[in-house]
């Protein structure tokens, strides 16, 4: 085809796309069907008019559009800037009622410790405990009432401190999950004790000394207690309040808003531990810088949960908030083609986990079976164990209950059981993506092996603050093996190939592994809930007290159920981490969008050479 016959039928089509591309509000379809167009001419003319003003004219067309549609790619920056300014404000008027109702709950708890400590002298020893209250006491005969919060070292109190909050403030968020009554017992609980508290120090004449050190950093941790009760009630709604949802989309909805909710109050939960431990032992400082330090923490608590909503819904958000539900069966196979969003990630994974649910359920048995008999086994015969009762095996609860048991036991049973499982689900998603229907590898097996023997070791063997960050690193760990094993490198060629991936989108990468690290947590966290006990202890109550068999009975079920609840974690975070690597590995070498163009361009340049 001569050029100028090429220009000539195609004139129309690049004028209007010029215009659309001058436009201020861009109709999505059709941007995105003009530059599917543009690319095919600019493939035709590549290969017969080379050094012609046209192919210079549709190249320089074609990358505005592609910078256009591809511009999501830089507005990542600001995510974060949008995600407090924009979308959390917008969650915090949809879950407004709960909210409401948390506050209620939770002043209606204080006041009841209040009148309780009032009419009960020994009400404070039965809530605060005789030790806390006898050494109080002690404090305030030596004339340094508040000396509690000046014991132990600044940076151990804390991360002891922020441990406790987020345990607090995430118990009350996910006991929502019991159709809310969870975590209006567990509002209730803490207001009577913060009632009770501050009362007890009010009838000893200390009000004001009490409330200026309490509050310093109390404004921001009982408000971030308050707002995750708002959360928890939130996320019970949805079961209770399905509206016209089916009862599990409206669980999935009230889940994501709520979930966005918590990741707002966690910043506010460690400003709080930093304001205990660095500032709030300082009683000596002047009371009026006290006094200022509360008000504009109670300032800030108002003015952003309450006042910039409200300014925000009056003169309208940049953005409407988006939420992403899970629909009732997969319509489509999971594509791995394109990049995505944590939300679509996250739901991927679990689309996959319904749909090979059946294929992965045995695996997790099994493992379950072994690593609990294994551990059985080892109590009865009275092996030298190394019982560790340390606040990091505490935070973990369900994740290693067979930590008991000696280190090459630990190592070598966990790594089985849970490299079983890790490679299962990335064969289930290769089988997917290659096509590839070899049922076993012992290549990538044992490179999985290695990586999650060494996780084990470090978190067996560092203990501590460092095996709590081995722990938060689980999920970079899972996407180092799932390079190694989907691009069959060695393990010193995937460490720089994972450092790329991850580095080129790491607010992202960080972001998922958090959100995915809290699901963990939520559900190990409902997991230690106080049923579990109930119902081995129910079930001992049927044999006598000197059955040994029957307790070994009811052991071996107790922890087979808690080994079983992790092992079920682990394919949610072996998905997403599979599916996050495909979104990098597009986002950062966009070889299906070139396969893509590519193809369209061969198609049309067959048309066109007609």
């Amino acid at each position: 085809m001569k050029e100028t016959r090429f220009i000539s039928q195609n004139k129309e089509k690049w004028l209007e796309s010029e215009a659309l591309l001058n436009e201020e509000r861009k109709d999505p379809g059709k941007l995105s069907d003009l530059f599917v167009q543009v690319v095919d001419d600019l493939s035709y003319s590549r290969t017969h008019y080379p050094n012609r003003s046209v192919r210079v004219y549709l190249n320089k067309m074609a990358r505005e559009y592609f910078s256009i549609i591809y511009s999501h790619q830089r507005e990542h920056k600001k995510r974060f800037q949008l995600f407090w300014l924009e979308e959390l404000p917008q969650v915090i008027l949809h879950c407004k009622i709960p909210l409401l109702v948390s506050l209620i709950t939770f002043l209606l708890a204080i006041s009841i410790g209040i009148f309780s400590s009032v009419k009960d002298p020994q009400f404070a020893n039965a809530i605060l405990g005789n030790e806390y209250v006898e050494m109080t006491k002690e404090n305030i005969a030596k004339g340094d009432p508040m000396a509690v919060y000046k014991k132990g070292h600044q940076v151990d109190m804390f991360l002891g401190i922020t441990l406790n909050n987020l345990m607090v403030a995430f118990r009350t968020y996910v006991f929502g999950i019991f159709f809310s009554i969870g975590t209006l017992a567990i509002l209730l609980s803490n207001g009577i004790m913060v009632g009770c508290f501050q009362f007890f120090f009010i009838e000893r004449g200390l009000f004001l000394e009490s409330a200026l050190t309490i509050w310093l950093h109390g404004t921001l941790e009982i408000s971030s207690i308050v707002l995750a009760g708002g959360a928890g009630l939130t996320l019970g709604s949805g079961l209770i309040f399905p509206g016209t949802y089916s009862r599990l989309q409206a669980f999935q909805i009230s889940a994501m808003r709520s979930l966005k909710l918590m990741l707002g109050i966690t910043p506010i939960l460690i400003l709080a531990a930093i304001i205990e431990s660095f500032l709030t032992r300082y009683t000596e400082v002047p009371d009026f810088i006290r006094l200022i330090l509360i008000l504009l923490s109670g300032a800030f608590i108002i003015g952003y949960f309450i006042v910039y909503p409200w300014w925000k819904s009056k003169n309208g958000f940049l953005t409407p908030l988006q939420e992403i539900r899970l629909q009732p069966t997969p319509t489509s196979p999971i594509s791995i083609r394109s990049i995505k969003n944590n939300a679509e990630i996250l739901k991927d994974a679990f689309v996959f986990y319904r749909t090979h649910f059946n294929k992965i359920m045995g695996w997790i048995l099994g493992t379950s079976l072994l690593l609990a008999t294994i551990d059985l086994m080892v109590e009865e015969r009275g092996m030298e164990v190394r019982y560790v009762e340390e606040w990091w095996v505490y935070f973990v609860g369900g994740l290693f209950y067979t930590m008991q048991t000696p280190s090459i036991l630990f190592v070598g049973v966990n790594t089985l059981g849970s490299t079983l499982i890790v490679y299962r689900v990335v064969r289930l998603i290769d089988q997917e993506v290659t096509q590839d229907k070899k049922f076993f590898r012992w290549p990538s097996f044992l490179q999985a092996l290695v990586i999650i023997s060494a996780t084990y070791w470090l978190i067996w063997s560092l203990e501590g603050w460092g095996s709590f960050l081995v722990i938060l690193t689980f999920s970079i760990i899972l996407l180092l093996a799932y390079v190694q094993m989907s691009e069959q490198r060695n393990l010193f060629a995937s460490i720089p190939r994972m450092w790329d991936l991850v580095s080129a989108q790491f607010g992202q990468v960080m972001g998922l592994q958090f959100t995915v690290l809290l699901m963990c947590f939520s559900f190990l966290l409902i997991l230690s809930a106080p049923l579990i006990y109930i119902y081995t202890n129910i079930l001992q109550w049927n044999f006598a007290s000197t059955d040994t068999w029957s307790r070994n009975i009811v052991n071996f079920i107790e922890l087979f159920i808690k080994i079983m609840a992790f092992q079920m974690i682990i394919p949610i975070v072996a998905a997403s981490m599979a599916y996050l690597y495909h979104s990098l590995r597009e986002s950062l070498s966009a070889e299906y969008l070139k396969e893509t163009i590519s193809g369209i361009g061969a198609k049309y340049q067959k048309k066109y050479s007609r």
